[in-house]
């Protein structure tokens, strides 16, 4: 489960926010909306080797700490047409990602596809990250979120696969934002 940083700078250089929701497979609890901080430290190397990727996806080690304990991570990230999407693995990791993450910037919300959230849930349910019966539930929180959401706000889904260490979750956090940051950048910029 994400936990926004207290510090970070809650505000897009535009003025408008990045909002959060998610889905903790442990506990089978949604999340969210939380304000995630758009101007978190140490997303610019991150940010640059997204930028560099020769084609619409990347793939690359993302170093991550929180209160002094080093977290080792990988992640697996594609822009697509109207969203990003990465998959979060810890360290060598071989039995699935720990975290799913998706996000949406303010200036690709009116260009996303209708039937988002339920791709999205299909996708991690076909990974087996959402749990027995929860796919509807969180399809329709991904929904709710979609609507009750300023258009002008970018927007952060994740899902947390309950595959890391549940007391080192704060690491797992950090690098989360730091990956979702990164790639609200990464396509902002972009030309997709």
């Amino acid at each position: 489960m994400v936990v926004p940083r207290q510090n970070a700078d809650k505000r897009r250089p535009d003025g408008h926010t990045v909002q959060l929701y998610g889905w903790d497979s442990r506990s089978h609890s949604w999340h969210g909306p939380n304000e995630l901080g758009h101007g978190s430290t140490g997303t610019q190397k991150l940010y640059e080797a997204l930028r560099g990727a020769p084609g619409q996806s990347w793939y690359g080690p993302v170093n991550c700490s929180a209160s002094g304990e080093p977290g080792r991570f990988f992640a697996l990230a594609h822009a697509l047409r109207d969203c990003g999407v990465a998959m979060v693995y810890c360290d060598e990791s071989k039995s699935g990602p720990a975290e799913i993450v998706t996000v949406i910037p303010a200036e690709q919300r009116a260009r996303l596809r209708p039937e988002f959230a339920f791709e999205f849930v299909a996708f991690a349910g076909f990974l087996g990250s959402i749990g027995t019966g929860a796919d509807m539930a969180v399809n329709d929180c991904i929904e709710a979120a979609l609507a009750e959401t300023a258009q002008d706000d970018s927007l952060v889904f994740s899902i947390s696969t309950g595959l890391w260490v549940s007391d080192l979750d704060h690491v797992l956090s950090r690098c989360v934002e730091k990956i979702a940051i990164a790639m609200l950048r990464w396509l902002e910029h972009s030309k997709i």
